[in-house]
């Protein structure tokens, strides 16, 4: 009587299962490193090429408002939330 695991492997020598393990890790490695990189690309490309910048109301960029607000909502708390709330970026 037999018993089977199902993977088929067995019979081949361990230095074969070795290289098709190492191939394995390099292709996977490669393969997550060129997406990674790639979608930073594509979302560089797509920053730079895109319209353009979104303003606010006051005509200020959008982004630098957008950057400063941790700021703004640190400096609130400084103060125990005492004062005008800047609810709007």
């Amino acid at each position: 009587m037999t018993s089977d695991t199902g993977t088929g492997r067995e019979d081949e020598p361990f230095l074969e299962r070795l290289v098709g393990l190492v191939v394995s890790i390099v292709v996977l490695t490669g393969v997550t490193v060129i997406l990674g990189y790639g979608g930073w690309a594509i979302l560089t490309l797509s920053a730079k090429l895109g319209g353009p910048d979104p303003k606010t109301e006051d005509g200020d960029l959008l982004r630098d408002r957008l950057a400063a607000w941790p700021d703004r909502n640190r400096e609130f708390m400084r103060n125990d939330g005492r004062g005008e709330l800047p609810l709007k970026p």
